[in-house]
């Protein structure tokens, strides 16, 4: 019993102390070095090398550690990096106080290089030959040097301990940084004050490049500590309470990260952003100051914007994207698919959805995206708020047209005549339609009925009367459906069912024929017999007047002789007298 129970404190002992963290140091030869346990930095040191934190494993920094450029710590999934009352100091650093005119307001730069001397010059260092021409003005007093054509300016100033006011204006296209202020004079000892060092106003300090990494995939927590110059990503937790991250910014947040920066101070960016927050890392910002000025102190960039549509080949309108509120149109892919924005440093700032400025204030994109498709049914279309996540989806509501009937009123029909009926149409869809063209089909031929068009609503049906006409005796039915805009070719299972509806068979017959008096005939004959009568009467009616006439107008009689004369076949030369005869 004695035994186990001793073997039993042991374990737990040996368990006690694996999990305390072991009191050691970093590399300082450039080595590798990998933690598998808990573990303490609690000495001031310099480290040299790289430190690998593994799953499981704590690393706690509670001392003044100076990194040698190059240097990194890395923290694996699941394992930890608390600095708690320490620093991380990188040991070489390169930066500057970029001048340049922010809202017509002039950077301001003062300068104090104690009690040297009675005078002598101050000397500052520009980051690189200001083109000539340009205008890089800095005016101290009633004294204004143009920097144009060189990297330093120059002024005769006292030294006694006064501060020294350097105004600068630049209009100019390239940034122009500060990177140091040199007090030179006659004693020979110079005192040089570097651009983080510098009070200055309406001129951020930038860092140019990093001294170290620090890669947390676990979790990163940092108290009461100085981070000066590190290149800092995160993928877990990443917490900054009571901090200084000079010159350590941008940091990184990768999408599956969460930041707290919590009465902390971040100066010195190496961009315009002290923080980047991808797709949907989160972050709480409260009681900080960033680098300020045209610095951001966070800002959340998308990987890509691309979206998913019902519509192939659909017209986009697209509004107030990005940081700068970019506007433009596009089409949809085949699939409905597109890429409205991909990666890469060129359309960053139209990926960039939600920012805080350098004054603290939070803004968003106000952005809109508009898909639309025009057809003879109508125009559907649907306008979102432009999804603030790398992919998004936006669905037209359309109608779903279909004829669910054909009735015929009778199922008998006499050839070269017509039947009525009713066609039932149904929008089951989302959309209303309007103008839909119903056409019906006996066999693979077109059938010849009276035009059908409708309008329907949104879950509406309809019956459509019709006429058909049929010309040759058998049986025949008819199939109808709906016509198809050539505009919606691209979504027809979307919109409409193609098969259509099916009457009963109608059984056409040719009529007996009846032979019957042609009707233009008869009334030929009728106008003529009336004719004929008309005229009858009017001659009877002559003869009437003529036997009735007065008898004065009754011609005389002739002489009997000469009648008789004329009868019995005489001729003209009768009537000559002798002497003509002769």
């Amino acid at each position: 019993m004695r035994s186990q129970l001793s073997r039993a404190l042991l374990m737990m002992t040996l368990l006690l102390m694996s999990s305390m963290a072991v009191s050691a140091g970093p590399p300082s030869n450039g080595d590798n070095a990998t933690l598998q346990a808990n573990e303490a930095w609690t000495e001031d040191t310099t480290m040299d090398g790289h430190v690998t934190v593994e799953s499981g494993s704590t690393l706690t920094v509670s001392a003044n550690i100076t990194m040698a450029t190059g240097s990194s710590i890395t923290v694996e999934e699941g394992a930890q990096l608390v600095l708690t009352n320490g620093a991380l100091l990188s040991d070489d650093l390169n930066a500057g106080l970029r001048v340049e005119v922010n809202g017509f307001v002039p950077a301001v730069l003062t300068l104090n290089f104690g009690d040297i001397a009675e005078s002598g010059v101050v000397q500052l260092k520009l980051d690189h030959v200001v083109a000539d021409g340009a205008k890089v003005n800095f005016t101290y007093g009633n004294i204004t040097v143009n920097a144009s054509g060189t990297d330093t300016v120059e002024f005769d100033v006292p030294l006694n301990g006064t501060d020294l006011e350097i105004s600068v204006e630049a209009g100019y296209f390239t940034p122009t940084y500060v990177l140091w202020a040199k007090a030179i004079h006659s004693g020979g000892d110079t005192v040089t004050i570097p651009a983080q060092d510098i009070p200055a106003t309406e001129a951020p300090l930038y860092w140019f490049q990093s001294g170290f990494d620090l890669h947390a995939h676990g979790d990163l927590t940092v108290t009461s500590s100085t981070v000066l110059g590190g290149n800092i990503s995160c993928a877990a937790l990443c917490s900054f309470d009571g901090t200084s991250l000079t010159g350590s910014a941008p940091i990184h947040a990768a999408s599956t990260s969460t930041v707290s920066v919590l009465n902390s101070i971040v100066s010195g960016s190496r961009t315009d952003e002290d923080i980047v927050l991808h797709d949907e890392a989160a972050i709480t910002y409260t009681n900080s100051q960033g680098t300020g000025g045209t610095t951001d102190a966070w800002v959340r960039i998308l990987s890509e914007r691309t979206l998913t549509t019902n519509i192939p080949n659909g017209s986009l309108d697209i509004y107030n994207i990005g940081y700068n509120a970019n506007d433009w149109n596009d089409l949809t892919d085949a699939n409905g698919d597109i890429v409205l924005v991909g990666p890469g440093e060129t359309n960053e700032k139209k990926r960039m959805v939600a920012w805080m400025d350098g004054n603290g204030v939070v803004h968003q994109e106000d952005a809109t995206i508009t898909l639309s498709i025009t057809s003879s049914w109508g125009t559907f279309s649907k306008t979102i708020d432009a999804p603030i996540t790398s992919t998004g989806t936006i669905e037209l509501d359309l109608p779903f047209i279909t004829v669910t009937a054909v009735a015929p009123e009778t199922t008998v029909g006499v050839a070269n005549k017509s039947v009525s009926g009713t066609v039932t149409v149904e929008n089951t869809g989302n959309a209303a339609a309007s103008s839909v063209n119903i056409w019906c089909y006996e066999g693979e031929d077109i059938a010849d009925t009276t035009q059908m068009v409708v309008s329907l609503g949104a879950g509406e049906a309809k019956d459509i009367p019709f006429t058909w006409y049929g010309y040759t005796a058998g049986e025949g039915a008819l199939t109808c459906k709906p016509l198809l805009p050539t505009a919606l070719e691209g979504i027809a299972e979307s919109v409409h069912e193609d098969v259509g509806a099916v009457s009963e068979p109608v059984t056409w017959s040719y009529e007996e024929e009846v032979e019957e008096f042609p009707l233009i005939i008869l009334i030929v004959a009728l106008i003529g017999f009336g004719g004929l009568a008309l005229y009858i009467s009017a001659q009877s009616r002559k003869d009437r007047e003529d036997f009735s006439e007065p008898v004065d107008q009754i011609p005389p009689i002739e002489d009997e002789e000469k009648t008789d004369a004329s009868s019995e076949g005489g001729s003209i030369y009768d009537l000559q007298s002798e002497d003509e005869t002769d």
